[in-house]
């Protein structure tokens, strides 16, 4: 039986393998999407309370609206772009995946470095 399994793993680690366009990415930030979306969303408000301190300091009157304004855009402008680059990041890939009841085997894992060891992704379905 051992060796049925180490012929049948040796053939499929050897065997033909199409190739992918699969998109393997190196993270450094954090994983957590909610942090990502708030930090986007502070930078954003931060760039807004600068562009629009300085065109309230070019406006010629003292009525604080395009700074108002300016944090109000770039709060939601930052929210905007944290919501997209979260939802469109790429998935690590797995060496096998249950895709809508297909099982495709990939080369080599997504090996994800964390604090104090890695993860590998070796089993992942999609729907």
């Amino acid at each position: 039986m051992r060796r049925l399994i180490s012929a049948a793993l040796v053939a499929v680690a050897l065997g033909p393998n199409p190739a992918r366009a699969a998109v393997n990415v190196e993270r450094h930030g954090s994983e957590n999407g909610m942090v990502e979306i708030a930090r986007s969303t502070i930078y954003g408000a931060l760039a807004g309370l600068v562009v629009g301190g300085a065109i309230e300091l070019a406006a010629k009157d003292d009525s604080g609206e395009p700074l108002r304004w300016g944090i109000v855009i770039g709060t939601f402008a930052g929210l905007g772009y944290g919501i997209y680059s979260v939802a469109t990041r790429p998935k690590p890939t797995a060496l096998l995946e249950l895709d809508r009841g297909e099982l495709k085997l990939h080369a080599l894992p997504t090996i994800v470095p964390e604090r104090g060891g890695a993860r590998a992704y070796l089993v992942s379905r999609s729907f």
